[in-house]
């Protein structure tokens, strides 16, 4: 935010206290709505006391903006918890970001003593977060391993597929861990994403061959259940190695049903 801009957003926010001093947090929230970026407000804050030094900047009536700004990333951060318990890894890449970039405004905007009120909040905010994502980064691996295991046809009841919902889930979930990469330094997630990416695709690149050859020499009773493993592969494999890498698998899954129908023919 320019500083023009703050100049503004002040000039509204003391225009409003000077009317009725209860309207300043008022004024002060009607600002962070209309700002692309909320964690921005803590720049009044910093404006008003010439120091992005946490103490100096308590010392304003602006000091009040970053407590709104840690609580709106606590409410972002139990947003996303919700998001990820019902399957919404897609809608929660972009709440993921603006995370980010609050929890980063804060700790780069502002001089936080780690042992300042401001600074153990903040702390307990990114632990949160990493903790959270730990546990959807670690299960993913797992729960598409779950979906792709081969099985014995004994296994397989007649005529059975995947669940399309939690093959649609852990589609979210692929997708999301490949956007934690981006903010995985910020947010002390990097070691832990990039195991559970190069454990997928290991995993995929290797496994899908497996999945193929079971197609290819599927029965009756079992085709329609190994069908729908390799076409939850093909969309995983979509977000993980490219559309190009998934289509090619697909056209792989053409030949070796096409190769399955024709042994049952004959």
């Amino acid at each position: 935010m320019a500083n023009d801009q703050l100049d503004q957003c002040q000039a509204l926010i003391e225009g409003a206290a000077a009317r009725d001093g209860e309207l300043f947090l008022y004024a002060l929230l009607t600002v962070m709505s209309r700002m692309t970026a909320p964690w921005q407000l803590i720049r009044l804050g910093v404006k008003a006391a010439g120091s992005d030094t946490a103490a100096r900047v308590a010392e304003t009536n602006y000091g009040v903006a970053v407590n709104v700004v840690l609580a709106e990333l606590e409410r972002m951060v139990a947003e996303m918890r919700e998001d990820l318990r019902t399957g919404q890894g897609i809608a929660v890449g972009s709440l993921l970001k603006t995370i980010h970039d609050s929890a980063r405004g804060l700790r780069t905007e502002l001089a936080l003593p780690v042992d300042s009120t401001w600074g153990r909040a903040l702390a307990a905010q990114r632990t949160q977060i990493s903790d959270l994502l730990r546990a959807e980064i670690e299960s993913m691996p797992g729960r598409v391993q779950r979906l792709l295991r081969p099985r014995a046809p004994r296994e397989i009841r007649p005529d059975s597929v995947l669940d399309p919902t939690e093959v649609a889930e852990v589609e979210a979930l692929v997708e999301f861990v490949g956007v934690c990469r981006y903010f995985a330094g910020e947010l002390a997630i990097n070691e832990m994403t990039q195991r559970a990416l190069s454990e997928l695709r290991h995993y995929l690149d290797n496994g899908t061959r497996t999945l193929l050859e079971g197609l290819r020499h599927a029965g009756d009773a079992d085709r329609s259940f190994r069908q729908s493993q390799v076409d939850a592969a093909v969309r995983f494999c979509a977000k993980v190695f490219g559309r190009e890498y998934a289509a090619l698998l697909g056209k792989a899954a053409e030949v070796a049903s096409a190769a399955e129908g024709k042994a049952a023919r004959a």
